[in-house]
């Protein structure tokens, strides 16, 4: 071996780092993506629950403008807008009001938030409401925007945010939102900010991180354990934005980067927030992935020292058998080597030594048993070819005698006796394709007499009938299309005999209509034909004729295999004939 070849050891380290850098590769690949899938998937899970809050949000305030518009509509209300200026007794008055106030309590106790109804008449000045001391203040309603909801001011202070509820103002005519003075009556709905903030808990306690109500211009509302710092800061980066429906952004606080997702309640135009550290998120899949980059750097440690092993076991000694069995190439047949090991080699260097010896004579003998052992291996194969069907049809004979069929019994015994003298003949093992074709026509009209349900028909160009082919080649294809194809079918069997040549390539194909060929069996019989002769295999025939096209022709023919239109098996003999006088010419495998 030359010094220039690299070792056995560089080559296993470079293979194993070639082997080992694709995967890193493709697994530092692999990381970036799922990192990006999953916290894509955790936004879109995120965004989810949020909608489902913002729902739930917008269901309740919906209701409750709902009922604030349909309380202005009714007609105690209506009734009670001058009811000081009607002929109504105190007793009667204390009444109707009695009726309203019951129903602002019905409406109270049907939620589970803690809400405050009044209903204001402006003409006359009185008020009904479900909280105590409540008066009718014009300068305080004036300042409320009518039909929406009031939150306090972001510019407030704590105190203020704390204590001021929320509210929403509605009156009746709905001309009268400029100036209150004007209306009928008007209907104010309170509620305590806590109750979004039990809800944001709510949400909060099922994993969902931080969660805050963010209202622009106005003061956000927060779960309990959401920091202060952070829920300003988010609520800052919110207000730089213009926002959509729905959608997600990132937000840097002391140093930790967090993932913000919104949605938005319309009937509040505001938003719910959930908050979440991104290191919550990605910290275990980090973690994952550094744990696989230890198990690749132990694999190229462990790789290299079994490398080191090797060399010393192995390559060492295996150089010296290249270098001995190259001296041997060059006709040095006394070479020895003298190399001492103690492992596995020590064997197979000893037996190198008592080989030299032997080879020049050997090399004589192999080229004599090539020989012998080819015309064995003819001979073997053509005796593996015999008739299966005697008894079947001597059989018929009996039977056709019994019955009186003279011409029944004359034409199978002209058949039988045609094919097994052609069988029989060994002196010519090279014939007339047009004998075969005769042979296999009378094998065939044999079983055809047995069973009338099978047809077959050969169709063969009158130039390749004069062509010599070694002797039964034809007949085993025909026989496997015959018991494997068509034997087990109930209807018509028929088997296609066809033969074309063209520019000295010959092509004799057998196909059956048996409709049972699947690729997998089309594949395990080509693997069949690639391998040994397997004398327990039913396809035997197969092997033994590709196997005599290959030593009579040479490598380049042999017997091709595929699924036909009918689904059949087609079984395809092809060679190539060589202008010659004759004689077989030894081509080798």
């Amino acid at each position: 071996m030359s010094h220039k070849e690299r070792s056995l050891f560089s080559k296993l380290v470079g293979s194993l780092i070639l082997l080992l850098l694709p995967v890193l590769i493709l697994s530092v690949y692999s990381h970036s993506i799922n990192e990006k899938v999953i916290t894509s998937q955790i936004k879109q899970s995120s965004i989810g629950q949020l909608s489902t809050l913002a729902a739930q949000m917008d269901n309740i305030f919906m209701q409750l403008e709902t009922f604030s518009r349909i309380l202005l509509r009714d007609p105690n209300v209506i009734e009670f807008q001058d009811m000081s200026l009607l002929n109504y007794s105190y007793y009667e008055q204390i009444s109707r009001k009695k009726i309203i106030q019951d129903k602002l309590y019905l409406q109270v106790a049907s939620t589970d938030w803690t809400q405050e109804i009044t209903v204001y008449s402006p003409r006359t000045g009185q008020t009904i409401s479900t909280a105590r001391g409540q008066t009718y203040d014009p300068s305080r309603l004036r300042k409320l925007s009518e039909g929406s909801w009031n939150f306090p001011a972001a510019d407030a202070g704590d105190e203020d945010v704390n204590d001021s509820p929320l509210l929403l103002v509605t009156v009746e005519p709905y001309e009268a939102e400029t100036d209150m003075s004007k209306a009928n009556s008007i209907v104010e709905i309170s509620f305590d900010r806590n109750n979004i903030v039990r809800m944001l808990n709510r949400f909060e306690d099922q994993g969902g991180g931080d969660v805050l109500f963010y209202k622009p211009e106005a003061a956000s509302l927060a779960s309990s354990n959401c920091p202060q710092a952070l829920c300003e800061e988010a609520a800052a980066a919110l207000g730089a934005k213009r926002l959509p429906p729905q959608g997600d952004m990132t937000l840097s606080l002391g140093g930790i980067s967090y993932l913000l997702t919104y949605s938005e309640v319309a009937s509040l135009q505001g938003y719910v927030v959930n908050v979440v550290p991104l290191s919550d998120i990605l910290t275990p899949l980090r973690t994952t992935n550094r744990f696989s980059y230890l198990v690749y750097a132990l694999l190229l440690v462990v790789g290299i020292a079994v490398a080191w092993v090797l060399y010393r076991n192995v390559q060492v000694p295996l150089r010296e058998l290249v270098k001995g069995v190259q001296k041997i190439k060059m006709g040095q047949y006394k070479t020895r080597i003298p190399l001492k090991v103690k492992n596995e080699f020590r064997l197979i260097i000893s037996r190198f030594n008592e080989m030299a010896g032997e080879i020049q004579r050997l090399i004589e003998n192999v080229l004599e048993q090539k020989l012998h052992t080819r015309e064995a291996e003819l001979k073997q194969l053509q005796s593996q070819i015999n008739p299966h069907f005697l008894y079947n049809s001597l059989s018929y004979i009996i039977g056709m005698t019994k019955l009186d069929r003279k011409d029944a019994v004359l034409e199978m015994a002209y058949h039988l006796s045609d094919y097994y003298r052609y069988s029989t003949r060994v002196q010519n093992q090279q014939v007339k394709l047009r004998d075969e074709l005769k042979n296999a026509a009378d094998y065939l009209s044999i079983h055809r007499m047995r069973m009338n349900r099978i047809r077959y028909e050969i169709d063969v160009e009158a130039d390749m009938l004069e062509l010599k082919v070694p002797r039964l080649i034809l007949q085993p294809i025909v026989e496997n299309a015959l018991i494997h194809g068509i034997e087990s079918l109930e209807g018509i069997g028929k088997i296609t005999i066809s033969g074309r040549l063209a520019d000295g390539a010959c092509s004799l194909s057998v196909d059956d209509n048996g409709g049972a060929m699947t690729p997998e069996s089309l594949s395990r019989l080509n693997r069949l034909l690639a391998g040994q002769v397997d004398e327990r295999s039913e396809s035997c025939g197969l092997v033994n004729v590709h196997r005599r096209l290959r030593l009579r022709y040479g490598a380049e023919s042999g017997l091709k295999l595929s699924i036909n239109a009918e689904s059949g098996l087609r079984a395809e003999l092809y060679w190539r004939e060589e202008a010659d006088d004759g004689e077989a010419v030894d081509r080798g495998r």
